[in-house]
């Protein structure tokens, strides 16, 4: 062990030798805090782009829970009623979930002259749904369910049909019985996401005007609810804890959305492999600066050796220079990364022309950085750990020298 008054002499021998070769210091600085500032960007673009993905995904139709009737099977003709609705909207208070919309659900069939597109048909509460769901928001023409028994189409659909708001068309559907549907509807009003192939596919109404069409009064197929995305499982296992097995399905996002949950888990994975990379090049660095310092100096270390200096002061010694040098490039990391990521924040990166038709941007395709505080903190961390690993080598190095062979090194 050393001495508390022997380390702060150390710890100021080894900030002047960084000194010492100013330009070979810098450059080492330089290429640290440069593997920092990457680090520190692409997570926050990483976080950035899960944020968005998962708002995106979720906030389009799925929302971060689902609850059905028990056996419920996605893609089905076949409507299938949730039975004592009250119970669930009960333990849904429980928990003090509020931002919820009950469903009705059914394929369907959309004429408008000669022309015809299958469809998913959604009967929603339009105050209610607009908690969960973005699609309000996207409206281009007319209203957002303002009236009892208009429907809401998306552009895509709507162009090719060849129809706009306030036209009517025929709706047909197999009923609650199983027996046909069929009924003229006026168009009320048009959205437009930035997926068109969902709105293609997804026409509303408003949920009492789907029921009565189907012959479903009183139906409910599905209740989603919109909740912080990172507690969906755990909510989800409360509720199923509390509701009826017999009666309910309780499902959370990374079940309803299965790919999305091992796409962001995949990025994770990458992330992980790219830090491995950029912090071993890193630490390649250190650990060359720091043997080529031990190379110079072997005289000086020889003395060290001679006039008594343990091996373990002269390991401080050097395991110090590699310490400070990592702790000014974490510094000046920190201060670029947390720049950049200001400007992504504010600006961000527009992606139209790579991700226009992906599932997972239908409310935007401008990517932005999301800054974590624990990002920040371990990223500086993971720097500082790798600049104090890396010096460890020539430290040992140092410490094993032969002072008589030292002092004759020319």
């Amino acid at each position: 062990m050393i001495s508390v008054k022997t380390f702060l002499v150390l710890a100021r021998i080894g900030f002047r030798n960084i000194r010492r070769n100013v330009r070979r210091s810098l450059l080492t600085i330089l290429a640290i805090s440069f593997g920092l500032f990457c680090l520190i960007v692409f997570q926050a673009l990483k976080a950035g782009l899960h944020k968005e993905m998962v708002s995106s995904t979720l906030g389009l139709d799925a929302g971060t829970i689902q609850v059905h009737a028990a056996g419920y099977e996605a893609n089905t003709a076949v409507i299938q009623p949730m039975a004592n609705i009250a119970e669930a909207k009960r333990t849904l208070a429980t928990l003090g979930l509020t931002r919820f919309s009950e469903r009705i659900k059914s394929p369907a069939l959309l004429l408008a002259g000669r022309k015809s597109s299958a469809i998913l048909l959604a009967g929603v509460l339009p105050g209610d749904e607009q908690q969960v769901t973005f699609i309000g928001r996207k409206m281009v023409e007319g209203s957002y369910l303002a009236e009892a028994d208009r429907l809401l189409l998306g552009s895509p659909l709507a162009v090719s049909l060849g129809v706009r708001s306030g036209d009517e068309v025929v709706l047909m559907a197999q009923g609650m019985l199983g027996r046909p549907a069929t009924r003229k509807f006026v168009i009320g009003g048009i959205y437009q996401t930035d997926l068109a192939t969902f709105d293609r596919s997804h026409v509303y109404l408003p949920l009492p005007a789907a029921q009565h069409f189907l012959g479903a009064d009183e139906v409910v197929t599905e209740i989603a609810l919109l909740t912080e995305a990172e507690r969906a499982q755990s909510l989800a296992t409360a509720l199923r804890e509390k509701l009826d097995p017999g009666l309910f399905q309780v499902s959370s996002w990374q079940k309803v959305a299965p790919d999305l949950d091992q796409l962001i888990k995949l990025n994770d994975a990458t992330m992980g492999l790219l830090v491995f990379i950029v912090f071993a090049i890193v630490a390649m660095g250190i650990t060359n600066t720091m043997t080529t310092v031990i190379f110079e100096r072997f005289r000086e270390f020889g003395i060290l050796n001679a006039i008594g200096t343990g091996p373990t002061a002269i390991v401080s010694l050097v395991v110090l220079e590699s310490l400070f040098l990592g702790l000014i490039a974490t510094i000046l990391g920190l201060l670029a990364g947390i720049a950049a990521c200001s400007w992504l924040q504010r600006y961000g990166l527009d992606l139209s022309s790579f991700i226009s038709a992906n599932q997972y941007f239908a409310s935007g395709h401008v990517l932005k950085a999301h800054v974590l505080a624990e990002d920040l903190v371990s990223s500086a961390l993971v720097t500082l750990a790798t600049a104090i690993v890396a010096g460890i080598y020539p430290a040992w190095k140092a410490s094993r020298m032969d002072p008589v062979k030292a002092l004759l090194h020319n």
